[in-house]
């Protein structure tokens, strides 16, 4: 046992040829120059490819986009998405309103609308002369405006629908043709410089449960479609490394909802060039509306009191 781990220890450090793990201190040394330069080198040229890459890829855009990206291939087409605000949590489509709640609280979910409008109406001017004309803004909001808090104080909420951004990517107005039946049954009209959005209860028993929907557009307000006018695209990154484009959207106010049910909304846009599908999640949005109306119990008298 006493020769083993004398053994072992003379391994380690063998006091007799000064060694530590079979090198002396001159080895040692000549190893920690070889990998500091080694390492050095190493970095340097990491550094080097990583200047190359950056000189070589855009700055505003990335280098692959649209129909050379890895978004389209031979199965999947090129087809952009929807997003809505208020969304408080990223993970989480549902929008909770309480009308017992005192109206002269701020509802979180207009905080964020704020938040998220302050590009549109409150963003300054770069020193590149970003173009008036490509300053959205819709000039008859109806009650979908902050002094209303965008309707969640009287339980008809404004939902923001808006399409997602993709470079270089224009929408053509009108349908696919396996999308002519929902477009007529949904009312919509066809524009030939606008796209379609329309929202709807995604089950039966949902679209029971909505009734009365304003679509409030740009072009003016309609009860069956909203639109998006193809002047405000194509996205085309950003300018400078600042994004200052401001997506068009559409207001989408609930006018009628059935209070203490959870309701599922799906919205869904159309075009010649925009392929929907629902199991992939494609052309589409869903978020859930609940509206907790719960009435005030008055207290009975006591009987005997006088």
């Amino acid at each position: 046992m006493g020769s083993r781990l004398s053994a072992l220890i003379d391994t380690v450090y063998n006091s007799k040829r000064r060694e530590f793990l079979g090198r002396d201190g001159a080895r040692w040394g000549k190893l920690g120059i070889f990998y500091f330069f080694f390492y050095l080198g190493l970095g340097g040229f990491f550094c080097t490819m990583l200047a190359v890459f950056m000189v070589l890829s855009p700055r505003d855009r990335p280098r692959y986009h649209a129909e050379s990206s890895c978004m389209r291939t031979r199965t999947i087409p090129l087809s952009p998405g929807l997003g809505f605000r208020p969304q408080l949590d990223i993970e989480k489509n549902l929008i909770l309103i309480d009308k017992s709640a005192p109206r002269n609280r701020l509802d979180p979910y207009v905080k964020s609308l704020n938040e998220y409008l302050r590009i549109y109406y409150w963003k300054q001017d770069n020193n590149n002369g970003f173009n008036q004309t490509k300053k959205f803004k819709i000039s008859n909001p109806g009650d979908c405006i902050l002094q209303n808090q965008y309707g969640f104080s009287n339980g008809k909420p404004c939902i923001l629908v808006k399409m997602n951004k993709i470079v270089s990517f224009i929408p053509k107005p009108g349908y696919l043709l396996e999308d002519e039946h929902a477009f007529k049954s949904a009312g919509c009209r066809s524009k030939s410089n606008a796209i379609a959005i329309h929202c709807y209860g995604e089950y039966p028993t949902d679209a029971d449960n909505i009734k009365n929907i304003t679509y409030i557009s740009e072009n003016g307000h309609d009860n069956n479609c909203g639109s998006l006018e193809t002047k405000w695209f194509p996205y085309e990154g950003k300018k400078e490394r600042e994004d200052v484009y401001q997506a068009p959207y559409i207001w989408v106010q609930f006018n009628e909802v059935k209070p203490n049910v959870l309701i599922n909304v799906m919205c869904r846009i159309f075009g010649e060039n925009i392929n929907f599908d629902r199991k992939a999640s494609r052309a589409l949005t869903r978020f859930q509306i609940y509206i907790k109306d719960i009435p005030k119990r008055i207290p009975s008298s006591k009987i005997g009191e006088i």
